[in-house]
Formats: structure tokens, sequence, C-alpha cells
């Protein structure tokens, strides 16, 4: 038997997440309550939804395309465990110029389920793999603040 995502209203008002289209690889998530965000505020905002998530999978909360595009609103990236049971949060940043408002009801975010990799066994070695990467990646000078 397939396993099942489990979802419970913490709210009798709140609506249960669903994908908009056939094919979606999220559930919408909706904020409970409303909040106007100032350019550079962040924002923490309860779905009114808790999660029964099946073991061997994560909910990784992603910004809506739309909210990113038409007012530079972004999602500091959130993971939902299998073993949480609490309310589902979103902490949302105006990246934006100008002030947003959301209304209680609103898309904020979209929750993705993934497979999850953490029970892999963990092994410690002397020397990892060889790759064509090697030990390239961003130079640490160029993060540092001027």
């Amino acid at each position: 038997m397939k396993a099942a995502l489990q979802i419970k209203k913490l709210y009798e008002h709140i609506d249960i997440p669903k994908s908009a289209n056939l094919g979606d690889a999220g559930l919408d998530l909706r904020t409970r309550e409303s909040v106007t965000l100032q350019p550079g505020q962040r924002a923490l905002l309860g779905t009114g939804l808790a999660f029964g998530i099946p073991y061997g999978y994560f909910g990784h909360i992603r910004t809506r395309s739309k909210l990113a595009a038409k007012w530079g609103l972004d999602v500091l990236v959130g993971v939902v465990d299998a073993g949480y049971g609490g309310e589902v949060m979103v902490s949302l940043i105006n990246h934006g110029h100008d002030t947003v408002e959301l209304k209680a009801g609103d898309k904020v975010a979209q929750m993705i389920i993934q497979e999850s990799h953490s029970d892999l066994p963990i092994v410690q070695v002397e020397e990892l793999r060889e790759s064509d990467r090697g030990t390239r990646g961003i130079n640490d000078s160029e993060l540092r603040l001027r």
C-alpha cells in the first residue's frame, strides 16, 4: 500500500491544501492571518495545518513563483520532518521595493513532498571519492563583507 500524506486542520475555517493543477509539484499553503510586509521585513505565518508526513519523506516549503516575480516575496527555506506534528509555519521575507499586504487565506508558499535520504548509513572515511569537480566551489573571499 502506498504511503499517504495526512493533513489535520487546526482551525475550522482553514482549507485543506491541494495542487492547483494536475501534475503540479507542490501543495499551495495559505496564511491563516493577515500581515503587511515592509521592504526588507520578515514574517512567520501560520498555516493552520499540521501534516502527518510518512517516514522516509519530508516537506520542503518553497517560494511561490508568482509572489517572487510580482512582489519580491521569498520563503526563507523550511523543512518539515516526518516526525514533526505541530502547525506548519511559513517564513517570508519581502525583498521587493513595495509594501505587500497579505490577507488571511492568501496562498503564500508551496510544500513539496520529497523522499528523504537521512536514513542512509553514515561512514567516516579518510578520503572522499574522486570527482571531476573536486574541491572547486565558491571562493570564500567573494563572500566576505566589505
